[in-house]
């Protein structure tokens, strides 16, 4: 409750005062307790009567009236109070904002002085690396000009020498070449007679390979003559027949004809190959079957 009565004194300070006006006007305003008057004759007591209720009205008024200059008076203390509060709260607050522009100005000043400080030693800085960018500069074009010299020299040297390796290079590369014709006409003529050869061993090979399969082939019956099919067939080291790797790839037109056929290839199994890298030739084969 305190803290409410601190925040709102002006309310606070009307409440009490309209308490207490209410208090007083309830203890004095009106007699409660008033004896019993004695009968009168009728006419006097009438007009007794009529002056007390003027005199208690015009009591009435004046205590109001009193009440009401009291409350404006309180009114008036209270808003001259807050006025005054105010008053200190904006005296306070400008005597704040001016210290603070000050503050602010004082650091501004020695903000200012601090860049001043520091742009006359970037300036200082700026000035000793260009004298040594300068001093530098200098050192590096002798430099380059006695680099320059001594490149020339052994430039002419270098062509010298390069010559020199030419012409050695262009000898040897003239003997290469002629070893290297004579090494490529040998090995092509090595090349030729081991092609010849391979491929006659390849022939006999492929030759017992049809009569194995010739051997072991069962004629349909009904297979007329001049029937002839072309299989492929996959093999692995040793000569097996891999199974299911024997196709028709050219039909005889005869189905029975050519199932024979494929039948005779795996009773043929494993067929004579040869070993080593004759055998690449082999792995898949094309065989074509013509009993005629």
């Amino acid at each position: 409750m305190w803290a409410v009565i601190r925040r709102n004194p002006l309310a606070a300070l009307l409440a009490l005062v309209l308490h207490l006006l209410l208090a007083g006007f309830l203890i004095f305003g009106v007699d409660w307790w008033d004896a019993p008057q004695p009968i009168k004759p009728k006419a006097p007591p009438i007009q007794a009567q009529v002056v007390d209720g003027q005199k208690l009205e015009a009591e009435k008024r004046r205590q109001a009236e009193a009440q009401q200059r009291q409350l404006d008076e309180a009114k008036r203390k209270a808003e001259a109070e807050k006025r005054k509060l105010e008053e200190t709260r904006r005296q306070a607050a400008e005597e704040k904002r001016k210290a603070a522009e000050a503050e602010q100005r004082k650091q501004e000043a020695v903000k200012r002085k601090a860049a001043e400080a520091k742009r006359k030693q970037e300036a200082a800085e700026r000035a000793a690396t260009e004298a040594k960018r300068k001093k530098e500069e200098a050192e590096r074009k002798a430099a380059e000009e006695k680099r320059k010299q001594e490149a020339k020299h052994k430039a002419e040297e270098a062509r010298k020498a390069e010559e020199a390796r030419k012409a050695e290079e262009a000898r040897k590369a003239e003997e290469a070449r002629k070893a290297a014709a004579q090494k490529a006409r040998e090995d092509a003529l090595r090349a030729q007679m081991e092609a010849e050869e391979n491929a006659r061993e390849i022939e006999l090979y492929v030759g017992s390979i049809k009569r194995q399969i010739e051997l072991r082939w069962l004629k349909p019956p009904n297979a007329g003559s001049g029937l002839r099919c072309t299989l492929k067939v996959r093999l692995i080291p040793g000569g097996d027949v891999v199974p299911g790797s024997v196709r028709v790839v050219a039909s005889s037109g005869n189905e029975r004809f050519d199932r024979s056929v494929e039948a005779a290839v795996y009773k043929a199994s494993p067929l004579p190959v040869p070993s080593g890298k004759l055998f690449e030739s082999f792995r898949e084969l094309t065989l074509v079957f013509d009993p005629d």
